[in-house]
Formats: structure tokens, C-alpha cells, sequence
């Protein structure tokens, strides 16, 4: 059974070309999100997409300055892309604002809803905003990536059809666990989010993702975790 990595940022690693070629040789499915529309073009001109590892066109919220540009290059591209992400809304930081933000989340959503392609979503302290986002564009292929939000929020978008990506920084707090035995075991899907969560303790790279599924499943308690989400990632792909 093959592994299934559902958000991991190549470009962040300085050896990526390394890392590029040891995903493959693993054979480890791997959506690899993008924070810019500069960023994709990059990563899929150095790059071929293969049958493991594919780029998804995002932009993070955290990287909104200015809509009007980023979008127009963001539609450029999307005939090239295969997925989205990573995109969302983040209102900790305070690195952008919320309205162009929502705006950029607004025309994203509607893109991805109408081309029925698997969209990556950050949000952060933005959870019922999100929602009344989703409910304007309608999806059944959408993850939300290390879910941070309460109970009735994930249960709200569960009703719009969300997954949920998990890795394995959740297990290290009580919270983090929480949120993880909540997920239902036919929406939860692996996520390493490389290099930005850690696995066994050091900075995750791909030959580590059989080592995250162990530390999620001790947590969650599923049996065959990776047939599992196999299945839950081939019905994402499939609906």
C-alpha cells in the first residue's frame, strides 16, 4: 500500500532536488502545496510532475498583498495545475489583511469548486468565515490542513464535505490529540506539512512518513491506517 502525503512544501528544503528524487524512489503519493503562484511556476519548471509527486497552485493567506495582481497570475496558471493549495485564511498573524484575504480566498474557492479540483486549506483563528466561504462554493474535495479550531466548527465542515490532513506534531499535545480521535476515520487523511512539523522528534523528511502514520495511529487507533486513508484519498480523487 502506497504511502499518501497530503501537504508537503518541497521548496522549503534547500536540498530539494535530493528530496524530490527519494520521494519517487519511495514511492510515496505527495502533494507538494505552493505559497505563491511564483513559487509553482518555479517548482513545476525545475520539476516534471510524476505519478508520486505532484505541485498544487496556492496562495497562502499569509502571503496576500496584493489581490488584484496575485489572482490574475494565479488564473494564469491554474490550466497547468492539477491541485490547489495552499491556500486558506489566517487571522493570528496579522500578516495581511482579513478583506483581502477573503477576497483571494473568495475567487480561489469558486475556481476550485467549478474545475472539481482537490483544494489544501489553512485556516486559523478564521473558522467561521471559512465555513461561510464553503458554503457559497460547494465542494467535496477539500482537506483542511492541522485543523486548530473547536468541536462544532469541524463538525460544520464535515457537513460541507471536508477532510481533515493530520500529522504528527498533533500527537504532542492533549489538544492535538483531542482533534485527532474527533476526526471520523472515513475523512482523515496524513498531511507531514515538511519541514514545518517534526516526526520522532526531528524535522520531517520523506523516508519519516512511515514513522508519522505509527505516531498518528497510536493516537487515533485505527486499524491498517494506511488502507484507510489510501481509500479515504481515492475517494477524494474519485468524487
Amino acid at each position: 500500500m502506497n504511502l499518501i502525503d497530503t501537504h508537503f512544501h518541497l521548496d522549503k528544503y534547500r536540498n530539494h532536488e535530493e528530496l524530490y528524487n527519494r520521494i519517487n524512489d519511495l514511492r510515496q503519493y505527495t502533494i507538494c502545496v505552493t505559497c505563491t503562484p511564483g513559487v509553482f511556476l518555479s517548482c513545476i519548471k525545475i520539476y516534471p510532475e510524476t505519478k508520486y509527486l505532484k505541485f498544487a497552485l496556492g496562495i497562502h493567506p499569509d502571503e496576500v498583498v496584493n489581490p488584484e495582481r496575485q489572482l490574475y497570475e494565479f488564473d494564469s496558471c491554474i490550466d497547468q495545475a492539477h491541485y490547489i493549495g495552499e491556500i486558506g485564511l489566517d487571522y493570528s498573524s496579522g500578516k495581511s489583511d482579513i478583506n483581502a484575504q477573503k477576497k483571494v480566498l473568495r475567487h480561489i474557492l469558486k475556481v476550485q469548486s467549478q474545475r472539481n479540483l482537490v483544494a489544501t486549506i489553512h485556516v486559523k483563528k478564521a473558522e467561521e468565515d471559512l465555513i461561510q466561504l464553503l458554503q457559497e462554493y460547494p465542494s467535496p474535495k477539500r482537506i483542511i490542513h492541522w485543523f486548530s479550531g473547536t468541536k462544532e466548527q469541524m463538525q460544520n465542515l464535515l457537513k460541507e464535505g471536508c477532510y481533515f490532513s493530520v500529522n504528527a506534531s498533533m500527537t504532542l499535545s492533549e489538544s492535538g490529540k483531542r482533534r485527532l480521535v474527533e476526526i471520523p476515520p472515513d475523512r482523515l487523511l496524513i498531511e507531514s506539512d515538511g519541514p514545518y512539523s517534526k516526526t520522532n522528534g526531528s524535522r520531517f523528511s520523506p523516508e519519516k512518513l512511515a514513522t508519522l502514520y505509527r505516531e498518528v495511529e497510536s493516537v487515533v487507533q485505527i486499524a491498517n491506517l494506511e488502507s484507510v486513508v489510501f481509500q479515504n484519498f481515492y475517494r477524494l480523487l474519485t468524487t
